[in-house]
């Protein structure tokens, strides 16, 4: 995540704060529906790639256990439920900060399962 796309991703959260401080959120959802939906999709999208670059960086899984890892992976951040934290943190509270802290949660949680594959494998 290049520190540019971070100023852009909290420039968009700015805009969805003053938005829903200024316009009421019916008036939002009708009115300005467009460009509150091209709003929320670009904030969903690049919280997304900060989650993802984040907590995958460095990642290194080989092939013979790539499937279960994956799954292993995936239970792991769905029972963690970090990524409906890191959600709220975008939209209802418009903290970039949050989201990068909770992607940081998802990084230990990520390479803590490959960390347990590789001992096992030694």
């Amino acid at each position: 995540m290049t520190e540019h796309r971070l100023n852009e991703y909290r420039s968009l959260l700015d805009s969805l704060k003053r938005n829903k401080e200024n316009v009421p959120l019916e008036t939002l959802k009708t009115k300005y529906r467009k460009p509150y939906e091209q709003l929320t999709k670009s904030i969903q999208s690049i919280t997304r790639e900060i989650i993802q670059d984040v907590a995958l960086d460095g990642l290194q899984i080989g092939r013979a256990e790539a499937d279960q890892k994956y799954l292993e992976i995936n239970t792991a951040i769905r029972e963690s439920g970090i990524m409906k934290k890191a959600s709220q943190a975008a939209f209802i509270q418009q903290d970039a900060d949050l989201v990068l802290e909770y992607a940081g949660q998802l990084r230990e949680i990520v390479h803590g399962i490959v960390k347990g594959c590789e001992k096992n494998a030694s």
